[in-house]
């Protein structure tokens, strides 16, 4: 597995926690999706990897493992680098709950989770959240009943007094090519008040929220607008379509703030053996307000997934090929640099 490129910045993170005196309690370790039910543990410093069998969704690196919700026990479970598999401590699906969606802050440090229950004509959705810890957790939103829509964990805000959060569609939701946004919300997590975020509901389109950022594709005559708006001041730009292809998502702003990629994508058979793809992913400048295509077309469904070498590059999944790609911001060029899809890197503290 080519994991040279991934390995720098987590290289680079034990040299400035060792020249402050500080040590993990054991190795890193970065870790990948293998054939959409394994995880596999790759040890840093050693090489070495260890491959758990799984049957779930929604892998999220957390803490020193990954959580997941697993479909054969329908619980939220977590697994470690040595293989072990434990039940999350206080994210647990209660009677009723049919789904349980969760979010987890930029610093890592918080965590958001829904649960939802109901018949799907019905469906009511309570939010929560707690410190990563498990502290002070607290129900801060019930919605419903609605008729076959879910409340959604989006994203915290920069100081966490914000969850941003969306009205989904259920079920539908899972089966579009990219992550899309129907009705983007505000929660209040002090009052408690929601409010629409300018422009929601929209159409069931692509959206991010980052940085103090609010992107969010909206249908025009040929393909997506894409809309820009300042979270803080309240600003707004709309760039023209970059072309008139039918999908669009996955929106991924710099941490830094000051870019953005997202992917189009034109499909025709989509989730048969006759699928065809043609891909393209745009760079948005966020300081200049423009928009380009990175690349030319690829046969790929790719997914953007991480900015990473400070901001200087972007990670993609290839779910089909169960790959990861990365993508140089300076002159578009993209190669692979790992078998499995990318889900993050493990530091024990």
């Amino acid at each position: 597995m080519p994991k040279a490129r991934l390995l720098a910045p987590i290289l680079a993170l034990i040299l400035l926690l060792t020249a402050f005196g500080v040590s993990a309690a054991g190795d890193p370790y970065q870790v990948f999706l293998l054939s959409g039910n394994q995880l596999n543990f790759v040890d840093l410093l050693t090489g070495s990897s260890n491959v758990i069998a799984v049957n779930g969704d929604h892998f999220t690196v957390v803490a020193d493992g990954v959580m997941f919700f697993d479909r054969s026990s329908h619980k939220v479970m977590i697994a470690a680098p040595d293989g072990t598999l434990t039940e999350h401590p206080f994210i647990q699906p209660s009677e009723g709950v049919t789904r349980i969606d969760w979010n987890i802050s930029h610093d890592a440090q918080s965590i958001a989770w829904t649960e939802t229950s109901g018949d799907p004509s019905a469906l009511t959705t309570d939010t929560y959240i707690a410190n990563i810890d498990g502290t002070e957790q607290r129900l801060v939103f019930s919605d419903g009943p609605r008729n076959s829509i879910r409340a959604y964990p989006v994203a915290f805000s920069e100081d966490k007094s914000i969850l941003y959060m969306d009205y989904q569609p259920d079920t539908i939701g899972d089966l579009t090519p990219f992550h899309q946004y129907a009705g983007l919300f505000a929660l209040d997590l002090v009052s408690g008040n929601t409010n629409s975020l300018p422009g929601e509901p929209g159409c069931f389109c692509g959206a991010a929220i980052g940085a103090d950022t609010f992107l969010r594709l909206t249908l025009a005559d040929s393909g997506f607008n894409l809309r820009i708006r300042s979270l803080t001041n309240s600003t707004e730009a709309t760039l023209a379509p970059i072309n008139n292809y039918t999908q669009g998502g996955d929106m991924l702003i710099a941490p830094d703030g000051n870019r953005a990629v997202y992917a189009l994508a034109q499909i025709s058979g989509f989730g048969t053996p006759a699928q065809t793809v043609q891909t393209v992913i745009v760079l948005v400048d966020l300081l200049n307000l423009s928009q380009r295509t990175l690349a030319p077309p690829t046969n790929r469904l790719l997914h953007p997934i991480l900015w990473t070498e400070d901001d200087s590059a972007v990670l993609f999944a290839d779910q089909q090929s169960q790959t990861t790609w990365k993508a140089m911001i300076s002159d578009g060029t993209f190669e692979q640099v790992a078998n499995g899809i990318y889900l993050g890197t493990l530091v024990p503290s």
